[in-house]
C-alpha cells in the first residue's frame, strides 16, 4: 500500500465519545466495576469481576513501593510500567502480573465501550453517532477524490472496526454505488491474519424496503485499502503467531498490549513493522491530523517519534490539532502549544493550526449558531467529524 497524503492520528481523547475513560480516570473506573459489580444498569459477569478484582489486588500491592518510590497508583501508565520493568526479571509470578492487569484493562474497556458489535443480521447502529460519522465523511471523501488517509491509532479500543462494520451494515450507502467491491482492514501487524470482508447488497426493514449493504469475509478484488497502524497494540491482536483466527471485531482474552515503557522497536518484529509503517507514512505526508493527544511532557518516546517521522518531510504542509483545552485560554492550553511547538523549528510552528475551523453548513436544533457549537465541542471528535465533512482543507 502507497502511503497517503493524509495521516491521522488518534489518541485516548478520540475515544471518548464511546464511554471508555480516559488515563486519568482509567483505575478509577476499573475499581468502581469491580465493586458495584454492573456497568450502564447491567450486571457484569462474575468471571470479569472477577478478573477485574485480581488487577486491583496487583495495584494494592505496589503501595509498599509508595516508602520509597514516587508514582501514581491512580495512574494506568504508571502502573503498566512498573509491572513491566518487574516482568524483566523473568520471573513467573512478574509475568502473570502483567498479564493479569492487561486482561483488566481489556475487559474494562470493553465494558465501557458502548459502540458494540452483534452480528445479528439487522442494522448496525449501536454507540455514538460520532465514529459512524467519521467513516461516513471519509468514505464519501474516497468515492471523489480517491484517496483515503491513513489513521495512526495510540488506543486499544475496537471502536474504529466496529464503527466501520455498522455503518456497512446498515442502509447508508448502496453497494453499486461505491467504486469498491470491499474493503482490506491493513494493521501492518505481523501477527493478524487477512482482513478483507465483500459489500454486498442487502435490504432491511419491513418487507425489506430499504435497500443498504451488508460485509462478508471473502478474498475479493477491487478492495479499498484502510490503514489503521495501533501503535500500541490492540484488543484484537494475539501476542503470537500460530493461533486460530478470530474476529476481527471481537476482543481478545489476552492480547498485546504494550506498556508504556517498552521500547517499541525491540518488542519483536509483530509490532516492529507497525511503527516503521506509520513512520513512513508521516514521512510522506502533506497534511497531519491529531485528535485527542495533548503530548504530555512525559511522553517523551512519542516526542522523538514525531520529530524523527516528521523532520525530514519536505512536503509537509500542515498539523492540525483538535484539543478540547485549546479552547480554554489558560495554562493548559499554553502548555499544549508549547509542547507541540518544542518539537518543530520556529518556521514551521506557524503551519501548525491549533484552532482548526469549522466550515458551517445549515445549523442543527442542537448547536444554533457556529459559536455555540465550537463552545459546547470545540477541539472534540465530534468537531473533527464535522471538519472532514466539508471543503475545509483539512484533509489535503
Amino acid at each position: 500500500m502507497e502511503g497517503s497524503d493524509n495521516v491521522i492520528i488518534l489518541g485516548a481523547g478520540a475515544s471518548a465519545d464511546a464511554g471508555i475513560p480516559l488515563l486519568r480516570h482509567f483505575i478509577n473506573t476499573m475499581w468502581e466495576c469491580s465493586v458495584r459489580k454492573q456497568i450502564y444498569g447491567a450486571a457484569i459477569p462474575d468471571n470479569d469481576c472477577c478478573i477485574l478484582q485480581e488487577a486491583i489486588d496487583i495495584k494494592n500491592e505496589l503501595d509498599t513501593y509508595h516508602g520509597r518510590a514516587l508514582f501514581d497508583d491512580r495512574n494506568i501508565e504508571d502502573i503498566l510500567s512498573i509491572l513491566s520493568f518487574n516482568e524483566t526479571r523473568g520471573t513467573k509470578a512478574d509475568k502473570t502480573r502483567l498479564h493479569c492487569f492487561i486482561r483488566a484493562i481489556s475487559k474494562t474497556i470493553e465494558l465501557t465501550c458502548n459502540v458494540k458489535y452483534e452480528n445479528n443480521g439487522s442494522i448496525q447502529d449501536i454507540g455514538s453517532k460520532q465514529y459512524r460519522r467519521f467513516w461516513i465523511n471519509l468514505l464519501n471523501w474516497y468515492k471523489t477524490k480517491r484517496t483515503f488517509p491513513t489513521i495512526i491509532n495510540f488506543n486499544y479500543d475496537l471502536v474504529l472496526e466496529r464503527s466501520l462494520f455498522q455503518v456497512l451494515t446498515n442502509t447508508i450507502f448502496r453497494a453499486r454505488d461505491l467504486p469498491f467491491s470491499g474493503i482490506n482492514i491493513n494493521y501492518g501487524y505481523r501477527n493478524s491474519f487477512e482482513n478483507k470482508f465483500q459489500i454486498k447488497e442487502k435490504r432491511y426493514g419491513k418487507e425489506a424496503k430499504q435497500e443498504g449493504t451488508t460485509i462478508q469475509k471473502r478474498n475479493v478484488e477491487n478492495c479499498l485499502d484502510i490503514e489503521i497502524l495501533k501503535l500500541h497494540g490492540s484488543l484484537n491482536f494475539y501476542r503470537e503467531r500460530n493461533r486460530p483466527q478470530s474476529s476481527l471485531f471481537e476482543a481478545l482474552d489476552d492480547p498485546c498490549i504494550l506498556p508504556p515503557v517498552v521500547n517499541k522497536f525491540s518488542y519483536g518484529k509483530a509490532i516492529d513493522k507497525i511503527w516503521s509503517v506509520a513512520l513512513n507514512r508521516l514521512r510522506n505526508a502533506k497534511n497531519v491530523i491529531i485528535v485527542g493527544y495533548s503530548l504530555p511532557k512525559t511522553d517523551i518516546y512519542m516526542q522523538y517519534f514525531l520529530k524523527t517521522a516528521l523532520g525530514p518531510n519536505l512536503s509537509l504542509n500542515n498539523i492540525f490539532v483538535f484539543d478540547p483545552v485549546l479552547y480554554k485560554d489558560n495554562e493548559d492550553t499554553r502548555a499544549i502549544i508549547e509542547r507541540y511547538g518544542s518539537c518543530f523549528s520556529p518556521q514551521f510552528q506557524r503551519r501548525i493550526v491549533f484552532q482548526p475551523s469549522i466550515p458551517w453548513g445549515s445549523p442543527s436544533g442542537e448547536y444554533p449558531t457556529k459559536d455555540t457549537f465550537i463552545k459546547n465541542t470545540g477541539g472534540t471528535f465530534e468537531h473533527f467529524v464535522k471538519t472532514i465533512n466539508h471543503e475545509s482543507g483539512i484533509l489535503f
